[in-house]
């Protein structure tokens, strides 16, 4: 039936449109379609007289003019990733009111603009915040959601009751001032960034744009990056005192002094028990101050016996740089009262002095004191300029941030992914006795961390101890006296390897179950095993 009512049509007509045109019948297969239609669809489609549209085209709209009945106009339809065209979709019927095909008026996009309706810009509205990776959510003049997308309803899920109040209250905001209103919550595993603009039209405020933009992984990466810096300059012994962790007011008090100090050429005495930061705090003077890029050099009585000889011998003008002397205490008599000569030297000259001068000690002075073995003169230079650094029993709410650095670099040691620490956990964390304060507390966390299981995420109490061991019994660590002021990664890597030893022969030598006992790889095991020389 519709061959002859193309038939009576003009062919010559049609050919000599711009506008594509597409004849189907009333079972889908093409029976006509102009040079036009012909050329718009070359690029992806080839039409073919005879063929049924789905096997041209597969997501042709025909066959649903077809079954509705009803027209479609001003229609996108893609073509290729980049190209699309308009298309007009009309029923065709008899006088019996009959379906008996359809057309297809094809447009380029360049032809036709006026698709532009309220209808279709809802469409592309629509397309715009569904496939956004931000969170958008629309609401009316009444504060009635009328439009929102995927991500928001990602994002409102995870958020408390409070955060939740706080999202609705900066829309309710912009109802009150008519402005734009911004607000940032920030928690341990969110960060949000809140956006809310007034829509108005025609003078009349008509409702409200929120935008939430999920600022988490960045603000998380920003941090890793300046942790990771961190830990390059330690090991580059370049620290600063942004590298410090702290929430106290003493150690507050302590960094400010030492930024004071800095600026001057003073002799600088650094008290404080072991593993309480000293070496990273002299290094920090030294980049602070105008010594910054000269030497700076570490002396330790015991491990540098010849450098110590030769600095305590030499003209003060004959170093530049910083001289950082540790452990003051483990001088001889004889060495003490050369170093207050060196001292006094160097005060009459201090304004023109090349070098700067760090001494410290984590040891009180006054024990040496009484036990008469301390000079009572060097004790009185000494302290004139002191900063006294404290230990983690008088900064116990430093412990949990310090934690979460120390497992930031034990994460990417042991393939780990632990993001958080229980509330059990931190409380032991905090009343434990530290001895070695940062330096212990980084063992007790590396010890915690092989115990925990590669998909869990948050270190709790039972990975700091053992299940026959008494919780308040502290983990011992060898006390030798080698070892004060020894580098952190130094003391790190004794400790691990003895564990890895006792553990190795506690399992007679399988060295498959000690690296699942330890939460290594086997590689891993190996590797460390060779590192330590224990095969």
């Amino acid at each position: 039936m519709i061959d002859r009512t193309i038939q009576s049509t003009s062919y010559t007509l049609f050919d000599e449109l711009k506008e594509g045109i597409i004849l189907v019948d009333n079972h889908g297969v093409i029976c006509y379609f102009n040079q036009s239609a012909e050329r718009m669809v070359q690029k992806q489609y080839h039409l073919q007289i005879d063929q049924h549209i789905l096997s041209i085209i597969p997501n042709s709209g025909m066959m649903r003019v077809l079954h509705t009945k009803r027209k479609e106009e001003q229609k996108m339809f893609a073509i290729s990733d980049t190209d699309y065209l308009l298309i007009s979709r009309y029923p065709l019927k008899d006088k019996e009111n009959q379906i008996i095909g359809a057309v297809a008026v094809l447009q380029e996009a360049s032809q036709k603009r006026e698709w532009l309706d309220d209808d279709n810009i809802q469409m592309l509205l629509m397309l715009i915040l569904q496939k956004s990776a931000e969170a958008y959510v629309i609401v009316d003049e009444q504060g009635l959601v009328i439009m929102q997308n995927p991500s928001y309803d990602g994002l409102i899920s995870v958020v408390d009751q409070e955060q939740h109040e706080s999202v609705i209250k900066n829309r309710e905001e912009v109802f009150q001032t008519r402005r734009d209103a911004e607000i940032t919550l920030n928690t341990d595993t969110l960060c949000l960034s809140i956006k809310s603009t007034p829509i108005i039209v025609d003078g009349k405020l008509k409702g409200c744009l929120q935008i939430i933009k999920n600022k988490t992984e960045t603000v998380y990466l920003k941090k890793e990056l300046q942790q990771t810096k961190a830990i390059i300059r330690g090991l580059e012994h370049n620290y600063q005192f942004d590298d410090f962790i702290y929430q106290s007011p003493f150690m507050k008090f302590a960094i400010e002094q030492a930024k004071l100090a800095a600026a001057t050429k003073r002799v600088i005495f650094i008290r404080g028990e072991e593993g309480t930061g000293k070496f990273m705090l002299a290094n920090a003077i030294h980049n602070w101050s105008e010594n910054k890029f000269k030497l700076f050099k570490r002396i330790h009585p015991k491990r540098n016996q010849a450098q110590l000889n030769k600095f305590l011998s030499t003209n003060c003008t004959k170093y530049k740089g910083t001289i950082y002397l540790e452990n003051v205490t483990y001088l001889s008599i004889d060495e003490q009262t050369l170093l207050l000569e060196k001292l006094r030297e160097f005060g009459k000259g201090e304004k023109q002095a090349s070098f700067r001068l760090i001494i410290s000690s984590p040891i009180k002075l006054e024990k040496a004191l009484i036990a008469g073995v301390f000079l009572e003169e060097l004790y009185d230079e000494l302290m004139k300029t002191n900063i006294y650094l404290p230990p983690l029993s008088e900064r116990k709410e430093d412990i949990y941030p310090l934690s979460k650095y120390f497992l930031m670099e034990l994460n990417q040691e042991s393939d780990r992914w632990i993001q958080e620490i229980d509330l059990e956990a931190q409380k032991a964390l905090e009343s434990y006795s530290y001895t070695s304060n940062a330096l212990e507390l980084k063992a007790i966390l590396q010890l915690a961390v092989v115990r925990v299981q590669e998909e869990e995420t948050v270190l709790k109490l039972e990975h700091l101890f053992h299940s026959g061991e008494k919780k308040e019994q502290p983990i011992e660590l060898e006390d030798t006296t080698d070892d004060v002021d020894q580098p952190l990664s130094e003391l790190v890597e004794k400790y691990e390897k003895v564990i890895i030893e006792k553990t190795l022969r506690k399992l007679e030598g399988n060295k498959t179950l000690t690296a699942k006992t330890l939460g290594l790889s086997v590689r891993n095991l190996y590797y460390k095993l060779d590192k330590y020389h224990l095969n």
